[in-house]
């Protein structure tokens, strides 16, 4: 069942309740811990601003046609709150004096609109305005957990072959473009490259480990930051302080689905993949990812190194653990070095290092979890996609003479509030601009909690899961490709 190319595409209201009950039975089942509660946070914070890209086009002011767009009011739709023309240096002064002056020269006016906070109704609302042709705004910014089940409604617009905008371009992300490609079509885009996951440390507990605490930093610049590094380190920073046979500090923790997708993206795979334009395909026999997991589950779960999800714990247990010193690394996403600065342990002196390189790869992999664009398909986006692009593209512009600004992209993620200078420099801009991206699919496209909440830190073997779940995954896969292509008709 599809949401056609034609007005409204005539679905009756039970065809939409149905749509409904099939896409969020997925939510809901993605999202659902393993106590009944929902992660509520368990999202980005929103601060891929997509003011701020990556790498600037490579025609920083580029030549546009003489367009009047007769007073187009374009709508970017958000969860959060955009830093909206607030102006704190030369860089976002120059840049919005560019936006103001496209408006004029254009005649049209841009504008951000919260929706609401993050919550499983956002999708649910997006899709009712699809079926009754009102749109919720122009072009709508979705969590990447959203789009497996958004795309097989055909409720996303496919942009593919409209002129405004350049798809091969630096400025737009081309891991989401290759990801949002099915069969020809073009669902979602994004700009920029957010720093993603990585592993927070603690450096206070270096030092009382007798580590230095610039440790992390010094192997990722020597390019020794591997799994063989990473383990060694839990070890030492394991601890029984109060010599009563009970481990007090622990070397890492994380939610295990964010760890499970960071160390196979770190050993270049995942349990998804792309099977060329036409659609997914199962990983699960990859040698890389059995090596992944088990580095994960024999070398740090088993051997004691890695703080599980105990009974008593709530589903965000690692976040007390890392701000209360009983967790002396953190595996997690770039977002949450603002929630420590700011909400968690402000006193907290940590660092940040990307993951660490699994055995079968060859470089540093910056994991790329982008939160995806997205236009409705219905009547009253399409009569106006391809100026709704024309518009976007110039907000996606750099100002000219301020291609390598990196002013663009710290404030944005608020860098020079939240992290030192190592971090900033060493870390998160290499992810941005030099670290080949990779893109976890199974994150936008796996219909199942098994693996990626808790049961590969409770002592189960991850060869059995995979081996359990295959077959259920794959008919998962094959739906999706089944109805993508039905979509693409």
């Amino acid at each position: 069942m599809k949401i056609g190319k034609k007005s409204k595409a005539l679905l009756t209201a039970g065809e939409i309740i149905v749509i409904f009950v099939v896409v969020f039975a997925f939510l809901f089942v993605l999202m659902k811990t393993i106590s009944g509660g929902f992660r509520k946070d368990r999202n980005n914070s929103g601060a891929n601003d997509v003011t701020n890209t990556a790498e600037p086009s490579k025609a920083v002011n580029p030549t546009r046609e003489v367009r009047d767009l007769n007073g187009l009011e374009v709508t970017l739709v958000t969860w959060w709150d955009l830093e909206w023309e607030n102006s704190q240096n030369d860089y976002e002064t120059a840049y919005w004096e560019m936006q103001n002056e496209a408006m004029k020269k254009y005649n049209y006016t841009l504008k951000n609109t919260k929706l609401m906070d993050w919550a499983l109704e956002y999708p649910e609302v997006f899709l009712l305005g699809v079926y009754e042709n009102r749109p919720v705004g122009s072009i709508v910014c979705m969590d990447s957990r959203w789009i497996g089940p958004l795309m097989q409604t055909g409720a996303l617009l496919d942009v593919s072959n409209l002129p405004s905008a350049n798809w091969s371009d630096e400025k737009y992300n081309q891991a989401v473009i290759d990801m949002m490609s099915f069969n020809g079509a073009l669902y979602g885009f994004a700009s920029g490259m957010e720093p993603r996951s990585g592993v927070f440390f603690n450096k206070d507990l270096f030092t009382a480990a007798g580590l230095s605490p610039e440790l992390p930093y010094e192997l990722q610049a020597s390019g020794q930051w591997d799994f063989g590094h990473f383990k060694k380190l839990c070890a030492q920073l394991t601890r029984d302080v109060n010599n009563d046979g009970i481990t007090d500090i622990y070397g890492v923790s994380s939610d295990n689905d964010t760890a499970i997708g960071a160390f196979l993206a770190a050993n270049g795979t995942a349990l998804i993949l792309k099977d060329g334009n036409s659609g997914l395909k199962l990983n699960v026999d990859d040698r890389r990812v059995n090596e992944a997991l088990s580095f994960l589950h024999d070398e740090l779960i088993e051997e004691g190194y890695y703080r599980v999800q105990q009974d008593e714990d709530s589903w965000d247990y690692f976040k007390d653990c890392f701000a209360n010193g009983t967790v002396a690394m953190l595996i997690n996403e770039q977002y949450m070095g603002d929630e420590y600065h700011k909400i968690w342990n402000p006193s907290l002196d940590f660092g940040f290092v990307t993951m660490p390189k699994g055995p079968s790869a060859d470089d540093y992999t910056a994991v790329c979890r982008e939160n995806v664009m997205v236009l409705a398909n219905c009547d009253a986006i399409r009569s106006a996609a391809d100026d709704i692009l024309f518009v976007y593209d110039i907000y996606t512009d750099v100002p000219a003479g301020m291609e390598n600004d990196d002013r663009r992209w710290k404030r944005s993620y608020h860098l020079e509030e939240s992290f030192d200078e190592r971090a900033i420099n060493e870390t998160c801009k290499q992810i941005i601009n030099v670290w080949e991206p990779y893109m976890p699919y199974t994150t936008y496209y796996l219909n199942d909690d098994a693996l990626w909440t808790y049961d590969i830190g409770n002592g189960s073997d991850p060869d059995k899961i995979l081996n359990e779940r295959a077959a259920e995954w794959s008919e998962q896969i094959e739906q999706f490709n089944r109805n993508m292509k039905e979509i693409a008709k």
